[in-house]
């Protein structure tokens, strides 16, 4: 390990990935009231090609995990948006 590595090492502690998690959780929120309001700043085809399927599911375990049924219910509403053949990530043809 070098200086360099030993020196992020304390950075990403189980602390910063909570921290990471909640500010995901307060965009996906921000991304739903956009959506859900039709201000037009935000469209599904963009939310498909940027949160995968799956992150989205290990969210939606983890919130369920913890009891947080709320924050559930956002992510569970973005999660119906995907149509059955973009849920295992095959919406995309690359070139």
């Amino acid at each position: 390990m070098n200086p360099e590595e030993f020196h992020y090492l304390d950075k990403f502690n189980n602390e910063y990935f909570r921290n990471m998690r909640e500010v995901r959780i307060t965009s996906l929120y921000w991304v739903w009231d956009k959506l859900s309001s039709n201000s037009g700043s935000i469209r599904r085809k963009t939310i498909i090609e940027l949160i995968p399927f799956k992150s989205l599911q290990r969210l939606l375990d983890e919130l369920v995990e913890e009891e947080r049924y709320e924050d559930c219910v956002v992510v569970r509403d973005i999660m119906n948006l995907y149509e059955k053949h973009e849920r295992k990530g095959h919406y995309k043809e690359l070139f």
